[in-house]
């Protein structure tokens, strides 16, 4: 008799903890596609590690690119939310540490995440690119992506082709410019070495037909366009600088590097009736959009 219970009740105990790891799996959401459940970022200016989960991470890029005070259709917003998801997975791949903490990703340097509270309608956007992600050759991959473009981005292949966008032209915030001392630009690009007289500081501006700022000499050094935009916090590539008054005026077109799928023009071409499939394939004309059950 006390072995028919001993064997009853090791039967009892193995249904007990299959019922409890069921409710454990019904209860984790677990993004498809082998993505972590949680993700951590590193905010290099709060000098914290953060770790929201995957989904939160998603509306949280897609936050970050938007323009504030501005209505996005749906289809825009999948779009935006599948190409962030695409780079999110690419960069989680080289799992790359940042500045020896060990986190998974970095916040600017990689992502643009916003803290902020996503609307309705970025969450129901991401809930369902959670299940879509651009492959080239197989693999997700570094998809480019600005706020407003020039009015033609630049290329970027075999990923993203130049792509005209006049619309561009016509969005808020489509220039913009930025005033520094020259002890703020001193620091920025380390120059402290120089006499503080800015009138010569830059010269020999080379751009390409698009308006992007390529190269320019700082101090006779020659910089990208590009750095030049990180190292001095400038919301975009396309610059010209003045100097005026003892300040540097560094005047911009468009937000971003100019490169890949344009928010603005998305959400342009979403209003206009394209799916979000559609919008994909004008900015990546050769990556496969796969859908994970």
């Amino acid at each position: 008799m006390p072995k028919k219970v001993t064997i009853v009740s090791a039967i009892s105990l193995v249904l007990l903890i299959g019922v409890i790891m069921l409710a454990v799996k019904l209860s984790v959401k677990v993004p498809p596609n082998d993505t972590p459940a949680r993700v951590s970022i590193y905010d290099k200016e709060a000098s914290v590690i953060f770790t929201p989960n995957y989904e939160e991470l998603l509306a949280g890029c897609v936050e970050g690119l938007i323009m504030k005070g501005s209505e996005y259709e749906y289809e825009a917003l999948k779009a935006i939310a599948v190409t962030e998801n695409t780079r999110i997975k690419y960069f989680l791949n080289l799992k790359k540490d940042f500045d020896g903490l060990g986190a998974d990703l970095s916040v600017s340097e990689q992502i643009p995440y916003s803290p902020e509270k996503p609307s309705a309608a970025v969450k129901a956007a991401v809930k369902d690119a959670l299940t879509h992600s651009l492959m080239y050759d197989g693999k997700p991959f570094n998809a480019p992506i600005c706020k407003i473009s020039t009015g033609r981005t630049d290329d970027l292949l075999p990923y993203s082709p130049s792509v005209g966008l006049p619309c561009d032209k016509d969005a808020p915030g489509f220039s913009g410019s930025a005033e520094m001392t020259a002890e703020e630009v001193c620091s920025a690009l380390n120059g402290s070495n120089l006499p503080f007289d800015g009138t010569e500081w830059f010269t020999d501006p080379v751009y390409n037909e698009n308006g992007t700022l390529m190269f320019i000499k700082f101090n006779n050094e020659r910089i990208s366009g590009e750095s030049l935009r990180k190292a001095l916090g400038l919301r975009s590539s396309a610059i010209t600088v003045e100097y005026s008054e003892d300040k540097f005026i560094f005047k911009c077109q468009g937000w971003g590097d100019n490169r890949g799928m344009s928010v603005y023009a998305a959400n342009y071409l979403a209003q206009r009736g394209k799916t979000a499939e559609e919008i994909l394939n004008i900015f990546y004309p050769d990556a496969e959009l796969k859908s994970v059950k």
